[in-house]
């Protein structure tokens, strides 16, 4: 309202010189524009200020932030992994890296502990107490580990948040901050102790369970193991860290724990462990089996060339077998074939000498029948002359011996033939006498003819006698003369 001149001027005389600020500033809150400026110019400030007192911008514009950054992501997802790219491909590189370390450091620890005495005693407590060598193993060789957080509101004693590492079976948080709770108000109570004495430490078999009091909340750790100093630091930095973000929150509880969902970041920070650390040797035993993998592998390459080289050899030898074969073979049947043409000379000549022999013996057979046919005719015609009423045979006579000699060669040529001779001897006589002495004297002379014969070398066997009378006798053999006639018979 700005009145008249005088209303104005009235004004001025009472507020003085704070009635124009008073007017700039209400102006100010009128104009949105200059409102906006003016924030803006002290805005960056009042929020680092706020923030370093309590805290509170950060759990205040978390559930903004989280709505923006989501309904960012979704409208435009490439654009945010474009923005993001930069960083996360340095950070995924490295995660795999570290995670290719670690795997490879574990590989040579598993190799080493399942070599080990301790990891054969280890599968013994495992077997024995049921667990699993995991278990048992992780439980030798840690240190110590804050398994489970216990943030407890100090006036009620309610559980305000709880968080536990994994693998660690929790049973009821509400019951167990409560039980702590209890135990402290009992030893309180029960050994009279002075306002500022608290129980901050309680120990059972490998558990440890520290508490840190707070004005306003308690924090207890439960550790098993061996319990450092550090972590007593740890827990009284974390209390402080409690109440210098939530003291608010923390005065104006009344059993809503809600608001003390964003504290658990600072409660897992505490859930640490320590284990062993084993001294950081080169991986012999990874080296030493990646050294027998590689000399097996090694040895059975040299084998395989081996039985490669082996192989070729036995092929070579038996190809070499085989040529030797086929050469023999062929030196063979070059031999053969010589033989062959040499038993076919010998055949032609064993031919040609049959056939040589063939016309000599047809030959010495034609000849032989002619001579045998003349030797039949000289023998049929040959005669001796007896004298008159005699039957002398002179051996010596050239009739005999003539006779003789042709009847000899008669056997010779009969028996290249083959055949069997036999020489018919007749003896005869002429009429001049009576019968019964020309019939004897005829027998005679055939006898005396052939003992004759056979005196001068012919056989026996192919000679035979017979008097002109005697029966069965050819009539042309049978003369009315002094003489003996021949038939010559070839069987």
């Amino acid at each position: 309202m700005q009145g008249t001149p005088d209303i104005s001027q009235l004004r001025h005389l009472l507020f003085g010189k704070d009635y124009d600020a008073l007017l700039a500033l209400k102006a100010q809150f009128e104009s949105s524009e200059r409102y906006t400026s003016s924030v803006a110019n002290i805005i960056a400030e009042a929020i680092q200020q706020r923030e370093t007192r309590d805290g509170s911008i950060s759990a205040a514009l978390a559930p903004t932030v989280e709505q923006a950054l989501t309904h960012a992501i979704k409208q435009d997802p490439k654009r945010f992994a474009d923005v993001l790219y930069p960083v996360m491909g340095p950070a995924i590189r490295k995660s795999i890296q570290q995670a290719l370390n670690e795997a490879l450091e574990n590989f040579n620890r598993l190799l080493e502990q399942s070599l080990s005495v301790n990891s054969w005693r280890w599968r013994w407590d495992a077997w024995r107490t049921g667990q699993s060598y995991a278990q048992i193993a992780m439980l030798r060789t840690l240190v110590y580990q804050v398994e489970q957080v216990f943030l407890i509101h100090r006036d009620s004693g309610l559980l305000l948040q709880h968080v536990a590492s994994e693998n660690v079976a929790s049973k009821d948080p509400e019951i167990i901050s409560g039980m702590l709770t209890a135990i402290q108000d009992f030893i309180k109570d029960s050994f009279a102790t002075t306002g500022d004495d608290m129980l901050d430490t309680l120990r059972l078999g490998e558990l440890t369970v520290l508490v840190e009091h707070g004005p306003l909340a308690v924090l207890a750790l439960v550790i098993r193991g061996t319990v450092p100093a550090e972590l007593r630091a740890l827990l009284a930095e974390t209390v402080e860290n409690i109440h210098q973000q939530y003291r608010q929150p923390l005065q104006a509880y009344q059993g809503d724990a809600s608001v003390f969902t964003s504290i658990e970041p600072l409660l897992r920070d505490c859930l640490i462990k320590k284990q062993q650390q084993c001294e950081k040797r080169p991986p012999w035993l990874a080296y030493l089996l990646l050294a027998t993998v590689a000399g097996a592998l090694g040895w059975w390459i040299y084998q395989y060339q081996q039985a490669q080289a082996a192989e070729l050899y036995q092929q070579r030898q038996a190809e070499l077998a085989q040529q030797a074969a086929v050469q023999a073979l062929r030196e063979q049947l070059a031999q053969q074939q010589t033989q062959q043409a040499s038993l076919q000379a010998s055949i032609q000549t064993l031919l040609d000498q049959q056939n040589h022999q063939q016309q000599r013996s047809a030959q010495q057979i034609a000849a032989d029948t002619a001579a045998l046919a003349t030797l039949t005719q000289q023998i049929e015609a040959a005669n001796y002359p007896f004298e008159t009423a005699k039957a002398d045979v002179h051996p010596q006579h050239p009739a005999i011996i003539a006779l003789g000699k042709h009847i000899g060669e008669l056997l010779q040529t009969a028996q290249r033939m083959d055949k069997t001779v036999q020489v018919m001897i007749v003896g005869n006589a002429d009429d001049s006498g009576k019968d019964t002495f020309n019939r004897e004297l005829a027998q005679q002379r055939a006898d005396n003819l052939r003992t004759a014969l056979i005196t001068s070398g012919v056989p026996a066997f192919a000679l035979v006698a017979y008097g002109a009378q005697h029966p069965g006798l050819p009539s042309h053999l049978q003369k009315n003369e002094r003489s003996t006639h021949y038939r010559v018979s070839l069987y």
